[in-house]
C-alpha cells in the first residue's frame, strides 16, 4: 500500500489514520486495501489492486443529516487526531524477575463493576485491596495471575463515587489504581451512542472502522478500559490491522502504560512497512 500526496512525486507508505486532501492519489497492490472515511459523515470507500491508483476527491456537498450522520462525522475528526509519528521503538530486556503492573483499571471511568488486571509473574501470588472514602472495603489474598471480576458478594460499588484499588506482591512495592463508575443517568446515552455505532447499523462501513469509532468515543469519554476491550478483541480477528493497534497505543499511553504503548506503536510502523 502507498500514497502519493498531490505535487509530490514520490510514493510513500501510508501511516495508519492517514489524514488525506483532495488530489492525494493512494495505491493497493496485490490483496491490500485501503479504507477511506469521508469526514463529513458520508460513508467509505475501499482501495484494492483493482481500482488503483486512486484519486482523492472531495465528497460531494450536502452531507446527509441526521444523528448518526452527525456522530460518524465527529467521530472521523477524532480519530483524525490520533494519527502518530511511528518510530521503531528498542524494547528493554525483561527481567527474569518481574515486576507487578496493573493493566485495568488505572484510570479513568468504567460502565459496570470492574474487572482488575494485571502483568507479572505466573509464580506470584497476590493481594488485592479496595478502598473507598471511609476505608477498606475489600480484600482478597493469594490471588494468581489472571483477570479478577469483582465478587457479587463484595460491597456493592457506587455510582460516582471514587475508589482506590491496590495490588501487592512479595519484593516489590505496591502499586494503585483508581475506579469510577458512572450513574445510570450517564450511561445511558453512552449505550444509545454504543448501539448507533454498530457494523449492523452502519451499513458500508467495515467493521475495523466502525471498531476504530467505538475505541475513538470511549477514549473521548473517559472510558479507557471499553476501549482497550474493544480494540483487544478486534486484534485477536485481525492482528494484522495496524489502525487497531495504533489506537490501542494511545489508551496505554493516555493511561500511563508507556511501555506497553511503546509496543504497540512500534507493532503498527512495522505492520505498516510491511505492507506491500
Amino acid at each position: 500500500m502507498r500514497v502519493k500526496p498531490a505535487g509530490e512525486a514520490d510514493w510513500k507508505a501510508p501511516l495508519p489514520l492517514l489524514s488525506l486532501r483532495s488530489g492525494d492519489q493512494v495505491r493497493a497492490t496485490r490483496n491490500a486495501t485501503a479504507v477511506l472515511m469521508f469526514t463529513g459523515g458520508q460513508g467509505t470507500l475501499t482501495v484494492s489492486a483493482g481500482n488503483s491508483p486512486y484519486t482523492v476527491q472531495a465528497p460531494p456537498a450536502g452531507a446527509t443529516r441526521g444523528k448518526t450522520p452527525e456522530l460518524v462525522a465527529n467521530l472521523s475528526r477524532i480519530l483524525m487526531g490520533k494519527r502518530k509519528e511511528l518510530t521503531y521503538v528498542p524494547l528493554a530486556v525483561r527481567s527474569v524477575k518481574q515486576p507487578p503492573l496493573l493493566l485495568s483499571p488505572r484510570d479513568g471511568k468504567l460502565l459496570g463493576p470492574p474487572v482488575l488486571e494485571w502483568a507479572g509473574s505466573d509464580r506470584s501470588r497476590y493481594t488485592v485491596r479496595l478502598f473507598g472514602p471511609q476505608g477498606l472495603v475489600w480484600e482478597q489474598a493469594n490471588l494468581p495471575r489472571a483477570p479478577l471480576p469483582y465478587p457479587t458478594s463484595a460491597p456493592q460499588l457506587r455510582p460516582g463515587m471514587l475508589y482506590r484499588w491496590e495490588l501487592e506482591t512479595r519484593d516489590f512495592p505496591a502499586q494503585q489504581g483508581q475506579i469510577a463508575i458512572l450513574p445510570p443517568v450517564e450511561i445511558a446515552p453512552i449505550r444509545e451512542t454504543l448501539t448507533a455505532l454498530d457494523p449492523a447499523t452502519l451499513r458500508g462501513y467495515p467493521k475495523n472502522t466502525v471498531i476504530l469509532m467505538r475505541a475513538g468515543f470511549l477514549f473521548e469519554q473517559e472510558l479507557f478500559t471499553e476501549a482497550r476491550n474493544e480494540l483487544q478483541a478486534a486484534i485477536a480477528a485481525d492482528p494484522d490491522e495496524p489502525s487497531l493497534h495504533l489506537m490501542l497505543g494511545h489508551v496505554y499511553e493516555r493511561t500511563g502504560l508507556a511501555g506497553l504503548a511503546a509496543e504497540e506503536f512500534d507493532e503498527a510502523q512495522f505492520l505498516t512497512t510491511r505492507t506491500p
